[in-house]
């Protein structure tokens, strides 16, 4: 039996769980402080909640930035686990730690509990900036023919880099690659005063890491995506729709939703058959595609209905963006043999904070005034409230 530490400054649900858990894969959960492993149950990481005694801390915490994970394991070896994560999760977590698998560099170790891939990038660049001396960069990775910038400070522009382009930079020594062993992205540097040696070691360490959660994000974006449009599907709406609001409440930002209707697609399905309607979608979520903004997020609700996430925008953006896609879709009908299908669209708007508090709220609000839209007569745009 493995005697674990256990102390909670804020207790939760989650740390409840864990606990119970703990006892039932055998181990012996002491409260308080001392030598050997500490579960550290807490709202995020804080330098002040580590205490005198304990060789390694397992924090099970509500939310985390890679600044607070890279200060409290740059002060205490440990494992930093976010308590949506499984409770599995934390039993692999605490078998590392008691094997000391830290990784063969201290800024591995800050690393380990991360599962997005956003957070590794993140930590690689300002490793990479920090170890050459350089005054900015950026990392892109590959997505079909071309690397997207995922993570950067401004150095480098963000338009997306050809791969040929790609693979010339780092021929010419103006980039490196990451996980070289299946060319996954690249990393540029502004003005390095560090030679590569310096700043690349470690990287082969960091490439299984990479590599699965590069690998996590691709699984996730398929059970993601809509299986006959270009559109995500409702789950992921669903998923990220919270994650949004939070981000737009903690910027102070309102955040738009433009829910689409395709009008009449029944009748449509009716008269010309159902391949004839797919057809019709696919030419909605192209156009609405075309005419989102790099940062916006189309969906496809259900049916026919599709919806628009566009952070950082008010109502009234987003009811411009409905007004043209319903214009550009009215001028644009479909050749259906010899026959030119009109395509109607009826659109709701809502926003946070104007008139929801909270993503259910949100997707409520933009709802009610798509059913207004049709039922005012269709082909338009209206706004809640």
């Amino acid at each position: 039996m493995h005697r674990i530490h256990w102390l909670e400054p804020h207790p939760s649900g989650a740390g409840e769980a864990l606990r119970a858990a703990l006892e039932g894969w055998g181990h012996e959960v002491v409260p308080g402080p001392g030598s050997g492993s500490l579960v550290l149950v807490a709202e995020r990481p804080d330098l002040r909640l580590i205490p005198a005694e304990g060789s390694e801390i397992l924090w099970w915490v509500q939310e985390a930035t890679a600044e607070e994970v890279s200060a409290v394991l740059g002060l205490r070896p440990g494992w930093v686990l976010l308590q949506d994560r499984p409770l599995e999760a934390a039993r692999e977590a605490l078998q590392h730690l008691r094997q000391r698998d830290l990784g063969s560099e201290g800024w591995l170790r800050q690393m380990l509990h991360l599962a997005s891939l956003d957070d590794l990038l993140k930590l690689i660049l300002s490793r990479a900036i920090h170890q050459s001396r350089a005054r900015g960069g950026a990392i892109w990775l590959k997505r079909e023919n071309l690397f997207y910038q995922r993570a950067g400070d401004g150095s480098f522009p963000e338009a997306p880099l050809p791969r040929q382009e790609a693979a010339e930079l780092v021929r010419r020594g103006e980039a490196f690659l990451l996980a070289a062993s299946e060319q996954l992205g690249i990393l540029r540097l502004l003005d390095p005063r560090e030679p590569p040696e310096r700043f690349l070691r470690g990287f082969d360490d960091v490439e299984p890491l990479l590599l699965n959660a590069w690998r996590l994000e691709e699984s996730r974006a398929l059970s993601f995506r809509d299986d006959l449009t270009v559109a995500q599907n409702r789950r992921c709406l669903e998923a990220e729709l919270p994650q949004a609001v939070r981000a737009a409440a903690a910027k102070g930002e309102s955040l738009a939703l433009l829910f689409l209707d395709v009008d009449d697609l029944r009748q449509v399905n009716s008269q010309h058959g159902h391949p004839v309607g797919s057809i019709l979608l696919e030419a909605v979520a192209r156009t609405a595609q075309r005419l989102c903004r790099a940062h916006d997020r189309l969906y496809r609700y259900g049916g026919d209905e599709f919806c628009i996430l566009m952070p950082g925008t008010s109502a009234q953006g987003a009811q411009k963006l409905g007004d043209r896609l319903v214009q550009v879709l009215k001028a644009q009908p479909l050749a259906i043999g010899t026959q030119q299908l009109a395509i109607s669209l009826s659109a709701g708007v809502a926003a946070f904070p104007e008139h929801a508090d909270g993503a259910g709220h949100l997707i409520e609000q933009a709802d009610r005034a798509l059913l207004r839209a049709k039922r005012e007569g269709k082909g338009r745009v209206v706004v809640a409230g």
